[in-house]
């Protein structure tokens, strides 16, 4: 592509040279093409790095408003979670007065939760005392998958953690009342963590009666003197509210926040964007972390930015810029390939005119000295031998002479035809010069095996009779070695099949006399 480009340049002054004037308005022409480009890739970059800009003063604020916003509920639930520590349940007046001052507040805060843990021998016991105080029956409930709520047994778990407060109290607010919160598994896994560590620890999204996306944080609450949990501040807060001041309005954004290696809290997607838009325009992206609790959430917002960030005349402009370059791209490209192809072409004819015979086809002497290198180091590797073949056409001086060259190398292409058909598809037949032939045989056992290609060789050749209409018979004298019993070396390997073709042609002429 250098050189094409080179070249081009070159050809170019040559052009305005030759032709003066009316070339330098083609150069004036192509320089201004360049120059608008130019300027429009830098204006269009300008419009994306203000667009990333604003995008990451968006997402920071996202970011620090849901730093925020955990940050208070925290603080709701530590404080809720240190009052019942300090005074449990006994007062739900004073916690109802807490609850109800927060949720005035924040219209996020859907619901106030509190459980207390209840050993499995202290069960009945502690639903009288409680339906006593509520004025209402009190009993413990678990809920099962599959079955519903059934009530604790004494012989059932070690502990339950019932419901005993929850604000504010629907007018079915009670039925909540007494439902043992480590039956329902995602909150179980919360207690777990909490407790572990002390802190607040998130659940997974809830779907509430009216529909709504909802969060669930926990927190244990300790009393005084004791190393366990006797009572969980549980705080639901409802997403829909939560969210109104980071969700995204323009199309094209995508904000996840998930609980890393856990579960996904927050996935808002707005409309999507063409696929000419994803194609033409990047995609903006933050990654931040933010602690809540025990927890550490993974904020994602990413933008895919669209025309709605450029004008649309730029728009346009750059489409048909785009066009026009990608068309001149082509254009040297197919210039370059045309030329390669070319190169290829020429490389291709050179290396088969110094590998391989014109008339025949077949590999030549240089070509068959590096494939014999290469099986000789393959054959001694796997302990193997290699036959020689050498073969020479009888009395083709005469049918030369006699019919014409143009018989001879008719005959020389049928032999190599011959030869090719009598051999194994990995052997490998040469035209060594003249009317000889010298064939590779490789992975052979036995002398046996290198006589029976040469006994079918001899017969095929047999079976010749005439060449475009001329009669004539066609006779080969073939000699053979071995490597490495012979010879390990090739010029030796073919001084003895040589010496042995010469031995197998006196014998025919021997033969022929007598």
């Amino acid at each position: 592509m250098k050189r094409s480009f080179v070249a081009l340049i070159n050809a170019t002054f040559q052009w305005v040279v030759d032709n003066k004037l009316a070339n330098i308005y083609a150069v004036i022409l192509v320089l201004s093409v360049i120059t608008l480009v130019g300027g429009n890739i830098a204006l269009m970059r300008q419009n994306i790095n203000e667009s990333n800009l604003e995008f990451q003063r968006y997402s920071h604020r996202v970011h620090q408003n849901l730093v925020a916003s955990f940050a208070i509920n925290e603080t709701i639930l530590d404080g809720f979670a240190a009052f019942l520590a300090e005074v449990g349940i006994q007062d739900p007046n004073r916690a109802r007065y807490y609850t109800r001052l927060m949720m005035n507040r924040y219209p996020h805060l859907y619901m106030f939760q509190a459980a207390q843990r209840v050993p499995a021998d202290n069960i009945s016991r502690f639903q009288q005392t409680f339906s006593e105080k509520v004025g209402e029956t009190f009993y413990i409930k678990r809920f099962e998958f599959g079955t519903g709520l059934i009530p604790a047994m004494e012989n059932g778990h070690s502990e339950y953690f019932p419901l005993v407060f929850v604000e504010p109290v629907f007018k079915d607010g009670f039925n909540i009342l007494g439902l043992d919160i480590s039956s329902i598994q995602f909150i179980h896994d919360a207690m777990q963590k909490a407790r572990k560590h002390g802190l607040a620890a998130l659940t997974q999204p809830i779907e509430l009666a009216e529909g709504q996306q909802a969060l669930v944080l926990v927190k244990p609450s300790y009393l005084q003197h004791r190393h366990i949990p006797d009572q969980y501040a549980l705080l639901i807060i409802e997403l829909q509210s939560f969210l109104t001041e980071i969700r995204p309005e323009d199309a094209g954004h995508h904000l996840t926040l998930n609980i890393e290696n856990d579960f996904n809290i927050l996935d808002i997607k707005t409309d999507d964007l063409s696929d000419w838009e994803k194609t033409l325009f990047p995609v903006l992206t933050f990654n931040q972390d933010l602690t809540v609790g025990n927890d550490t959430l993974k904020l994602k917002i990413q933008q895919q930015l669209g025309f709605q960030h450029v004008d649309w005349v730029l728009s346009i402009a750059l489409l048909v810029i785009a066009l026009f370059v990608i068309s001149f791209i082509l254009f040297l490209l197919r210039r370059h390939l045309h030329s390669e192809r070319k190169n290829y072409e020429f490389k291709q004819k050179l290396y088969r005119q110094a590998n391989y015979d014109t008339l025949t086809g077949l590999p030549n002497r240089n070509h068959f000295d590096d494939a014999f290198t290469r099986a000789m180091v393959s054959a001694l590797r796997r302990q193997e031998k290699i036959a020689i073949l050498y073969l020479d056409l009888n009395d083709f001086k005469g049918v030369n002479d006699t019919f014409g060259h143009h018989i001879g190398d008719r005959m020389l292409q049928i032999a190599a035809g011959i030869i090719q058909d009598s051999i194994r598809a990995d052997d490998l037949p040469c035209r060594f010069g003249g009317d000889e032939f010298v064939i590779m045989l490789e992975n052979i056992e036995y002398r046996e095996d290198v006589m029976r290609v040469v006994n079918l060789i001899h017969e095929q050749f047999s079976m010749l009779t005439e060449i475009e209409g001329f009669k004539m018979v066609m006779r080969a004298s073939i000699g053979f070695a071995l490597f490495p019993d012979d010879a390990t070396s090739l010029d030796h390997l073919l001084i003895a099949a040589d010496e042995r073709m010469y031995e197998d042609k006196r014998q025919s002429k021997m033969a022929s006399k007598s």
